[in-house]
């Protein structure tokens, strides 16, 4: 009713006062920096009332009590804020304050230690601090990828299970032992096995772990290509073989121009083998 009446008379209604959350207007200065960071946030980038408000509970809750301007950490913002609250946005607050520090384990480092933590306990600790070596290197080692310590690790676990069932340590396996660990390994895989099995014996005689290093005229030669070339009598011998056009075409494309099964597969999946075929034996 007093709405209609200010209306029908002309009178404009009194301003509504704005809700501010108490956090904007703490006592605590570090609360009320943050507050105002999360409200400035929220206003650059279109955050709605309720996720400005729920950030700015998240930081309420982080803050409030903290002496001077200790770090939080993502663990804590994480484990603390409430489920209507997005940690990521409270963590950007926080980061563009000053206020964050980054506790979370790579993955690749949380990989490893479950890895690790599989193996014997005789070979474990050893194998763990090889890998950690490869992954993060020293003043004489570069950093590998993380591709190189899955592949390091893949590959030295099969011989350690063997090597397990008779010893207790990295340090009773012999030279004997690490050649009856691979000797089921050929080509490309057999190389990968050589190369982690020489840098983890090669890590372990600098770090002391063993007297003497087993793997280290340990060698392989270079795989065998797994595909050869056809010879002429060969490529004779298939053509007189097939006879439909897009198998000639498929011989052609691999004999003669040396595409790969992949680009041919494309090539069929597309029906384009199917097309050329047709064309060229129409013109004969």
């Amino acid at each position: 009713m007093a709405s209609l009446y200010r209306r029908k008379n002309g009178i404009q209604a009194p301003p509504r006062s704005r809700w501010q959350h108490p956090a904007l207007t703490s006592d605590i200065p570090l609360l009320r920096a943050a507050a105002e960071r999360a409200r400035q946030l929220g206003e650059a980038n279109g955050w709605s009332p309720s996720t400005t408000r729920c950030t700015i509970d998240g930081l309420a809750v982080l803050l409030d009590g903290r002496p001077g301007r200790e770090r939080v950490t993502l663990t804590e913002i994480r484990a603390r804020t409430s489920r209507h609250t997005s940690a990521p946005r409270v963590a950007e607050v926080l980061a563009g304050l000053g206020l964050t520090e980054d506790d979370t384990v790579p993955a690749i480092r949380a990989w490893i230690g479950r890895r690790t933590a599989q193996m014997p306990p005789g070979f474990a600790a050893a194998v763990r601090d090889w890998l950690l070596l490869l992954l993060d290197g020293d003043a004489r080692t570069r950093p590998r990828s993380a591709t190189t310590i899955y592949v390091y690790c893949t590959a030295v676990e099969p011989p350690i299970g063997r090597w397990s069932a008779s010893y207790g340590h990295l340090r009773e396996v012999t030279a004997d032992d690490i050649r009856a660990g691979l000797e089921e390994l050929r080509g490309h895989p057999l190389c990968t096995a050589i190369s982690a099995v020489r840098s983890l014996f090669r890590f372990a005689k600098k770090r002391g772990l063993i007297f003497a290093n087993p793997a280290r005229r340990l060698s392989a030669a270079e795989p065998e290509p797994s595909l050869l070339p056809m010879t002429d009598d060969e490529v004779r011998a298939v053509e007189q073989v097939i006879t439909l056009p897009g198998q000639r075409l498929i011989v052609a494309l691999a004999a003669v121009h040396a595409a790969r099964w992949e680009a041919i597969q494309a090539l069929a999946q597309r029906n384009v083998l199917r097309g050329v075929a047709a064309s060229s034996w129409s013109t004969r």
